[in-house]
C-alpha cells in the first residue's frame, strides 16, 4: 500500500485511518459516519485511502453495516479493539519515544531485579559485535533510508543493521540483525541477494522485506518476484503479496497468516495489528523501545488486538491496555510488566 504514495497522499492516509478508527470506537454518530461518506468522495485520492485504510483496519466493506449495529458487537468475545481508546484522545504532538511513569516504584530491589532481568534479555555478544562491524546500523527507536551505491534504496526499521559487497557480479547484502525492505535498482546483470541467518533471498528489480526474529528469517515481497533458499529443500518462489519464513534446518515456507496490507506500517511512524495476539502485539512494540516489557499472564497474551497507534506514542498503547482489556500495568525502572 506504501509503494507509490507522496506526501499529500501519506496525509490522506493518515486522516482517514484516524477518522476509521473513531467510526469504529462505538460512540460515533451518525452524522460522523455522513461526514466520513462525504469526505471519501471528495475525490479519487481519497476514496482509494479510505479503501487502503478499510484494509488495513480489516473492516472491507463494513462502514455501512457500522451505521446500523455497535460495532463491538461484531467483534470476539475473546478479542479487544484497543482503538477506542486512542480515538478519543486528541491529537498530540510526537513525544519521545518511551513509556509514561504512571505508577512510582517504593523498592529499590525492585530496581536492582529489574536491572537483572534487563541484562538477562539483553543481547548476545555475538549480534553486538556483528552490529560493531556493520556497514549501516540503526539503534532502538531509530529508522532510516539509505541509497546504496547501486542506486536501490534500504528502508530501515528500528534495531537494525546490515553490511554490503557489490564487488563482484552479485550484489550482496549481509542483514545481521533488525529488518530491512530493499527498493531494488534493476540490474538483471547484477542479481540483488540478501543474506541472513543461513539462508538469503535473490532478485533482479523488486521491493521485498527481510526481517530477522529470534532464530526465524521472513522474507516479504511487496512488488516483483523473489527466490527464497537456504540448502535446506527447493527454493521458493515468492510474487508481490506473498511472505516466507525460514529457519535453520527447515526449508523456507509460505506464511498463509501474513497481513500484508499492514506490512511495513512503521515507514509512517505506525503500527497497525488487525486481530492479533496481545503477546505479539507487545514483542512487535518491543522492538521500538529500549525498556522491556513483560506479559505475565498467558491469558491476557493470547488476547486478541485491534488497532493503530503512533510509534512515538507508544505509552498509548499500554494505557489502552489498562482501559480496555482489565489488565494491570506496572511501571519498574527499564521494566514494564502487564499482568
Amino acid at each position: 500500500m506504501l509503494q507509490g504514495y507522496d506526501d499529500d497522499m501519506i496525509a490522506l492516509s493518515d486522516q482517514a485511518i484516524e477518522r476509521l478508527v473513531r467510526l469504529h470506537s462505538g460512540d460515533a454518530t451518525s452524522s460522523e459516519f455522513h461526514e466520513f461518506d462525504i469526505w471519501r468522495a471528495q475525490s479519487l485520492a481519497h476514496e482509494c485511502a479510505a479503501r487502503d485504510a478499510e484494509g488495513l483496519l480489516g473492516a472491507l466493506g463494513e462502514t455501512e453495516t457500522a451505521q446500523h449495529a455497535n460495532w463491538r458487537d461484531m467483534v470476539d468475545p475473546q478479542s479487544a479493539s484497543i482503538a477506542p481508546a486512542i480515538a478519543k484522545k486528541p491529537l498530540a504532538q510526537a513525544r519521545s519515544r518511551g513509556f509514561i511513569r504512571r505508577r512510582p516504584v517504593v523498592s529499590v530491589f525492585a530496581g536492582f531485579a529489574a536491572m537483572l532481568m534487563l541484562m538477562i534479555a539483553g543481547l548476545e555478544v555475538g549480534d553486538l559485535w556483528a552490529r560493531y562491524h556493520a556497514d549501516y546500523v540503526t539503534e532502538t527507536g531509530q529508522y532510516q533510508s539509505i541509497e546504496l551505491p547501486d542506486g536501490s534504496v534500504a528502508h530501515m526499521n528500528t534495531a537494525s543493521a546490515f553490511s554490503i559487497d557489490f564487488s563482484g557480479d552479485v550484489r550482496r547484502v549481509n542483514l545481521m540483525s533488525g529488518e530491512v525492505i530493499f527498493d531494488v535498482a534493476k540490474d538483471a546483470d547484477h542479481p540483488f541477494i540478501v543474506a541472513a541467518l543461513d539462508g538469503e533471498a535473490m532478485a533482479v528489480g523488486t521491493v521485498y522485506g527481510v526481517r530477522i526474529e529470534n532464530d526465524c528469517t521472513k522474507v516479504t515481497v511487496q512488488e516483483g518476484i523473489v527466490e527464497v533458499r537456504n540448502g535446506t529443500g527447493p527454493a521458493l518462489r515468492l510474487s508481490a503479496g506473498e511472505q516466507a519464513a525460514y529457519q535453520s534446518g527447515q526449508a523456507p515456507e509460505i506464511n498463509a497468516d501474513v497481513d500484508i496490507a499492514t506490512y511495513g506500517s512503521w515507514q509512517r511512524g505506525k503500527l497497525i495489528f488487525n486481530s492479533q495476539p496481545l503477546g505479539t502485539v507487545i514483542a512487535e512494540a518491543q522492538r521500538h523501545t529500549s525498556e522491556r516489557i513483560v506479559v505475565a499472564r498467558d491469558g491476557l497474551r493470547d488476547m486478541k488486538v485491534t488497532g493503530v497507534f503512533e510509534i512515538a506514542r507508544l505509552d498509548d498503547l499500554l494505557q489502552s491496555i489498562e482501559q480496555t482489556t482489565g489488565a494491570h500495568v506496572l511501571e519498574l525502572p527499564l521494566l514494564t510488566v502487564i499482568y
